[in-house]
């Protein structure tokens, strides 16, 4: 399985090459639910915005809820960030909490997730790089 942050997937509905050669490998593919609302916030607020079919063009990407045992895992994350000195925002502490309650490698397409308590718990790799 593959763990995919909404960079990835907003760049694999682009089309990007590097993204697609990458993945097209490694499924299944999972997410969290608050990386389909980042993805389905991009568009919002166009004339013609229907956020069902927008989930539709990934659909083959299954989503894993916020439970309460990854809200504990999110404040762990998080607090190793903190005393860390790196920057973790609250949703993205969220995204790899959940990521990490996989076990599985955690794709992403920008710098947010380069963070040593990060990387000291999951495998993060960056397309971006």
């Amino acid at each position: 399985m593959t763990f995919l942050d909404s960079s990835v997937i907003i760049e694999y509905l682009r089309d990007d090459p590097v993204v697609i050669d990458y993945l097209d490998e490694r499924r299944p593919w999972w997410t969290s639910t608050v990386c389909v609302f980042e993805v389905l916030n991009g568009p919002a607020g166009a004339a013609d915005f229907d956020p069902v079919e927008v989930r539709q063009q990934f659909g083959g990407v299954e989503a894993l809820g916020f439970t309460e045992q990854i809200a504990l895992e999110a404040a762990r994350l998080q607090h190793a960030a903190v005393r860390d000195g790196s920057e973790l925002s609250a949703r993205d502490a969220m995204i790899a909490a959940t990521a990490r309650s996989t076990g599985d490698e955690y794709v992403v397409s920008d710098g947010d997730f380069e963070t040593d308590p990060l990387e000291a718990h999951m495998t993060v790799t960056n397309l971006a790089d």
